[in-house]
């Protein structure tokens, strides 16, 4: 499979889709401070995956939150699989694109905190893009 054009991965309090379908992210962040006593934790993650030109096959997109150890990485929550087709909506020629947005409501019962971990994608099953968020309290 092509390797994607481009990628991009934003952790936000909410995404709004309007009528024309552009999407707006609100609250883009990288650190979310938790109440005390709180039990989850809840952000969304926009991805936006763009193609190279020509790629008309199916993909599978993930994307998961880990930390990092001992060389590896930790799965802490993994949402399900999204399969999907770039879109090409201006040109058949150009490269397309895709937009995934996810709800996390991650248990911070078994989490360190503070703590850094990592929002990661894949597509078909390989590495693209990661971005920090550091939970605190």
């Amino acid at each position: 499979m092509p390797v994607p054009l481009s990628s991009s991965v934003l952790v936000c309090e909410a995404i709004l889709i309007e009528k024309s379908e552009l999407l707006s992210a609100i609250r883009i962040m990288d650190t979310l401070t938790l109440p005390a006593g709180a039990v989850l934790a809840r952000f969304y993650v926009l991805t936006r995956i763009d193609s190279q030109p020509g790629d008309f096959e199916p993909h599978v997109l993930q994307v998961r939150m880990a930390f990092p150890d001992g060389g590896g990485w930790v799965p802490v929550a993994t949402a399900p699989e999204q399969r999907f087709f770039y879109g090409y909506k201006l040109d058949k020629a150009g490269p397309g694109g895709f937009n995934l947005t996810t709800e996390f409501n991650v248990d911070l019962r078994p989490l360190r905190t503070p703590g850094t971990y990592w929002i990661q994608v894949f597509v078909d099953g390989a590495y693209v893009n990661q971005c920090p968020l550091t939970l605190r309290r």
